[in-house]
């Protein structure tokens, strides 16, 4: 099972990223400017042909990293931000962004996300790239607090690594790609949909993030994936 230690010291070690990589690469882990521009291209289109519009709604972003995910939502009309991120050092140089940017309805909360205690739910919950680096206990820990960020109609939208054939675990390994060492847990299908099912959610709808042949596909044990989840038995 992978490390929590290990895996919080390789996001704090990606804020000295900053400076070197254009804001998008630091959380995003694609620092090639091309592929940079088509996994953000295509990613956008395919969260928000998933979640629709935001205008007027509070967000939930669970994992937020440098706040990527959190100004998308932001420029499209979003009322209130919310973004839990662990590393101290990634949310602060989404602070910083925030305010070059005049950003002013972002808040960045610096906690784990299986420990963030929510006052009110939110219309939209976003959790991006944030299980596959939980073990199993942080992972139900935040499967558990789910229920408590929503209503029956809020959108919950998962955007996490897949195993394809089964579970994948990579356990402090140096990837070529990274030029580190890195661990993850990529879960399978059945796997995340019986871990929300025991929390009172119905998975709606899921695919892939990108189309097979697209190059962002590196690795044949995993895919980038996306889901949609809502509280109850009933498709909002």
């Amino acid at each position: 099972m992978i490390d929590p230690t290990k895996v919080k010291a390789f996001w704090d070690g990606r804020a000295q990223k900053a400076g070197c990589v254009s804001f998008e690469s630091i959380a995003n882990l694609e620092e090639d400017p091309a592929n940079l521009a088509l996994k953000t291209r295509l990613e956008t289109e395919k969260v928000f042909a998933f979640l629709g519009s935001v205008d007027g709604k509070t967000v939930l972003d669970l994992g937020a990293g440098v706040g990527q995910w959190a100004f998308r939502f932001v420029e499209r009309g979003a009322a209130r931000v919310t973004a839990v991120e662990y590393s101290g050092a990634l949310a602060g140089i989404g602070r910083t962004e925030a305010a070059r940017r005049g950003v002013e309805n972002l808040e960045f909360v610096v906690c784990p996300a299986e420990r963030y205690e929510a006052t009110a739910p939110f219309d939209v919950v976003f959790i991006s790239g944030l299980f596959v680096y939980m073990n199993d206990e942080q992972a139900e820990e935040l499967a558990a607090r789910l229920p408590g960020f929503c209503r029956r109609e809020t959108r919950l939208l998962l955007r996490d690594g897949t195993g394809i054939a089964g579970r994948h675990e990579i356990d402090d390994r140096m990837s070529v790609h990274l030029k580190s060492n890195y661990s993850a847990t990529y879960r399978t299908v059945a796997q995340y949909t019986e871990m929300f099912a025991r929390r009172g959610f119905r998975l709606l709808r899921d695919e892939n993030m990108f189309d097979e042949a697209c190059p962002l596909n590196r690795y044949p044990e995993t895919r980038l994936r996306i889901y949609e989840f809502a509280l109850g038995d009933e498709v909002m």
